[in-house]
Protein backbone atom coordinates (compact mmCIF):
# COMPACT_ATOMS: atom_id res chain seq x y z
CA UNK A 1 0.00 0.00 0.00
CA UNK A 2 3.18 2.55 0.55
CA UNK A 3 4.85 2.11 -2.19
CA UNK A 4 1.76 2.49 -4.20
CA UNK A 5 0.39 5.59 -2.30
CA UNK A 6 3.76 7.09 -2.26
CA UNK A 7 4.67 10.06 0.38
CA UNK A 8 1.88 11.71 1.58
CA UNK A 9 -0.39 9.87 -1.38
CA UNK A 10 1.39 11.93 -4.38
CA UNK A 11 2.57 8.76 -6.73
CA UNK A 12 -1.75 7.77 -6.75
CA UNK A 13 -2.52 11.56 -7.18
CA UNK A 14 -0.05 11.67 -9.87
CA UNK A 15 -2.04 7.88 -11.65
CA UNK A 16 -5.43 10.20 -10.92
CA UNK A 17 -4.15 13.48 -12.36
CA UNK A 18 -2.52 11.09 -15.50
CA UNK A 19 -5.64 8.62 -16.03
CA UNK A 20 -8.65 11.14 -14.42
CA UNK A 21 -9.52 8.83 -11.58
CA UNK A 22 -10.75 9.26 -8.23
CA UNK A 23 -8.45 6.17 -6.23
CA UNK A 24 -8.05 5.61 -2.76
CA UNK A 25 -7.61 2.09 -0.61
CA UNK A 26 -10.25 0.75 0.98
CA UNK A 27 -10.27 -1.79 4.22
CA UNK A 28 -12.59 -4.73 2.94
CA UNK A 29 -13.00 -8.15 5.29
CA UNK A 30 -12.28 -11.33 3.64
CA UNK A 31 -13.94 -13.79 5.91
CA UNK A 32 -12.59 -13.62 8.88
CA UNK A 33 -9.30 -11.38 7.90
CA UNK A 34 -9.12 -7.50 6.81
CA UNK A 35 -7.12 -6.18 3.92
CA UNK A 36 -6.60 -2.98 1.85
CA UNK A 37 -8.10 -3.10 -1.59
CA UNK A 38 -7.64 -0.50 -4.31
CA UNK A 39 -10.59 1.41 -5.49
CA UNK A 40 -10.57 3.02 -9.19
CA UNK A 41 -13.34 4.73 -10.45
CA UNK A 42 -13.31 6.82 -14.02
CA UNK A 43 -14.22 5.67 -17.30
CA UNK A 44 -13.57 1.87 -18.40
CA UNK A 45 -10.58 3.25 -19.98
CA UNK A 46 -8.91 5.02 -17.52
CA UNK A 47 -9.61 2.32 -14.56
CA UNK A 48 -7.74 0.08 -17.03
CA UNK A 49 -4.92 2.49 -17.41
CA UNK A 50 -4.65 3.00 -14.13
CA UNK A 51 -5.00 -0.84 -12.86
CA UNK A 52 -2.00 -1.48 -15.59
CA UNK A 53 0.67 1.16 -14.51
CA UNK A 54 -0.23 0.16 -10.30
CA UNK A 55 0.20 -3.68 -11.43
CA UNK A 56 3.17 -2.79 -13.36
CA UNK A 57 4.99 -0.51 -10.36
CA UNK A 58 4.02 -3.50 -8.02
CA UNK A 59 5.46 -6.33 -10.35
CA UNK A 60 8.58 -4.24 -10.32
CA UNK A 61 9.17 -4.20 -6.92
CA UNK A 62 7.45 -7.67 -6.13
CA UNK A 63 8.28 -9.57 -9.59
CA UNK A 64 5.97 -12.00 -10.02
CA UNK A 65 3.24 -10.97 -7.77
CA UNK A 66 0.73 -10.46 -11.10
CA UNK A 67 2.91 -12.22 -13.66
CA UNK A 68 3.56 -16.26 -13.26
CA UNK A 69 5.21 -18.01 -15.84
CA UNK A 70 4.50 -15.43 -18.57
CA UNK A 71 0.66 -14.99 -17.52
CA UNK A 72 -0.95 -12.12 -16.33
CA UNK A 73 -3.07 -12.39 -12.98
CA UNK A 74 -5.59 -10.85 -13.47
CA UNK A 75 -7.41 -8.80 -10.39
CA UNK A 76 -10.45 -10.15 -8.97
CA UNK A 77 -13.63 -7.82 -10.82
CA UNK A 78 -16.63 -6.69 -8.57
CA UNK A 79 -19.78 -6.96 -10.19
CA UNK A 80 -20.77 -4.79 -13.35
CA UNK A 81 -17.23 -4.09 -14.06
CA UNK A 82 -17.16 -6.28 -17.23
CA UNK A 83 -16.02 -4.41 -20.12
CA UNK A 84 -18.23 -6.25 -22.75
CA UNK A 85 -16.75 -7.51 -26.25
CA UNK A 86 -15.41 -4.18 -27.22
CA UNK A 87 -12.64 -3.75 -24.35
CA UNK A 88 -10.03 -6.33 -24.34
CA UNK A 89 -6.15 -5.77 -22.23
CA UNK A 90 -2.99 -7.68 -23.70
CA UNK A 91 0.08 -8.40 -22.34
CA UNK A 92 3.53 -8.88 -23.66
CA UNK A 93 6.43 -10.14 -21.92
CA UNK A 94 9.64 -7.13 -22.36
CA UNK A 95 12.99 -9.10 -22.09
CA UNK A 96 16.43 -6.91 -21.35
CA UNK A 97 18.65 -6.80 -24.49
CA UNK A 98 21.72 -5.15 -23.29
CA UNK A 99 23.73 -5.20 -20.64
CA UNK A 100 23.36 -2.58 -18.07
CA UNK A 101 19.58 -1.60 -18.95
CA UNK A 102 17.28 -1.38 -16.36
Amino acid sequence: VGFCMGRGGATLRQMEEEWGTLMFFAQVKNNDSEMEKLCIFGSIRSRRGAELKVMSAVEHKKNGHFVRGGELMVPERVPGDDAGDDWGTDCMPLERTGKGEE
